[in-house]
């Protein structure tokens, strides 16, 4: 995804906190990072721990911590606040210019002058066994990970997403957002996330074999999850080739989008998650001898598979970047696909009771 720098608008600043579960707000801290008007931008630690907001029936002092979403509307004054309860406030904001410690001293930036306002929580305790979260709401967002190591933006662009904003790819894009190889554990792990298929047909035709995500190296290997009628070793519907093994839905054949999903909308956001462990004995999964399976919304999707010697998902020293991709052998006219809130485990989870949470 192409380095698009993401404006809510000129008219309007938005800031976004949101820790990894609860454990995530244990000592955590706030940074603050502005883009200006004039295409600045400034990164440090917020000085303010409250926004002022008077409603309709009372003035409040609201932490930073309990926000999720706070958007200013054109006025400079009128603010919108999204809770981490699921509480919204709208009112007026009288908020003195933002002082923020930064490596140039201490700094006081005024409303007027800010295009847009991210507040990332860092430092804080990650949930056990995670080690990548991105939003993928923003530019901003793809670069500071909530968890983890950030990523490139290399194409696309923002729409709406099942979480607040999303990554939108085309079918003639490359890898969109991409990440260090180091990211993915090789022997065990989990890739979960949301995408939403937009104008595709309900029938996968030969060549034309949408990708969701993959590996990408010069000497292979790796994985690639994708739809297809065939993916070459008599599996179909959604696959996953990787050095692990090759599976998909079932068999080879005529397959729809909402066969391969296993759901009547092929249209509506789907939970995906590639889980792996080199040596077997998946959990929730009854072949104990199948080394890497794929789960749609919480639900194992792949039964169907074709066996591997190997015991590690990429090749010792040979572990290639990753990334979301809506490359097809054919482009699809006018489709496209949005992803958000990826999420990488380094054990093999397959209990998405939590995929619906951000």
């Amino acid at each position: 995804m192409k380095t698009n720098v993401f404006w809510i608008g000129v008219c309007a600043a938005t800031a976004l906190i949101t820790a990894a579960g609860e454990e995530a707000q244990t000592n955590a801290t706030l940074r603050l990072t502005i883009d200006l008007v004039d295409g600045s931008r400034l990164v440090g630690t917020p000085v303010i721990a409250t926004v002022p907001v008077q409603t309709s029936y009372a003035k409040m002092d609201v932490p930073l911590m309990q926000i999720q979403a706070l958007k200013i509307g054109c006025d400079h004054e009128t603010v919108t606040l999204d809770l981490r309860n699921g509480d919204k406030l709208t009112g007026v904001i009288s908020l003195a210019p933002i002082k923020m410690i930064t490596v140039f001293g201490t700094v006081a930036v005024g409303i007027e002058h800010i295009k847009q306002l991210d507040i990332v929580l860092s430092g804080g305790t990650a949930q056990k066994g995670l080690v990548l979260w991105n939003r993928l709401g923003s530019e901003s967002e793809v670069k500071n990970s909530r968890v983890g190591l950030g990523g490139k933006l290399d194409a696309g662009r923002f729409a709406e997403g099942r979480f607040g904003q999303g990554v939108e790819l085309n079918m003639k894009e490359p890898l969109g957002v991409t990440f260090p190889a180091e990211i993915v554990p090789a022997s065990a792990g989990c890739i979960e996330f949301w995408a939403k298929l937009v104008n595709f047909p309900a029938t996968i035709t030969q060549g034309y074999h949408p990708s969701l995500i993959r590996s990408d190296t010069p000497e292979g290997g790796g994985f690639h999850l994708f739809f297809a009628p065939n993916d070459g070793a008599a599996n179909g519907g959604l696959c996953i080739k990787s050095r692990l093994g090759w599976a998909g839905t079932g068999p080879f054949g005529s397959w729809s989008y909402a066969a391969s999903m296993k759901s009547a909308k092929a249209g509506d956001w789907h939970h995906y998650a590639i889980v792996w462990n080199g040596v077997g004995n998946i959990p929730n999964v009854a072949d104990t001898t199948r080394k890497i399976s794929v789960f749609v919304d919480g639900q194992l999707n792949t039964t169907t598979s074709n066996k591997s010697p190997e015991e590690q998902l990429f090749a010792p020293g040979n572990a290639p970047r990753f990334g979301f991709i809506g490359f097809s052998t054919d482009a699809i006219p006018g489709a496209s696909i949005v992803f958000d809130n990826l999420k990488i485990w380094n054990y093999a989870k397959t209990d998405f009771s939590d995929r619906d949470n951000e």
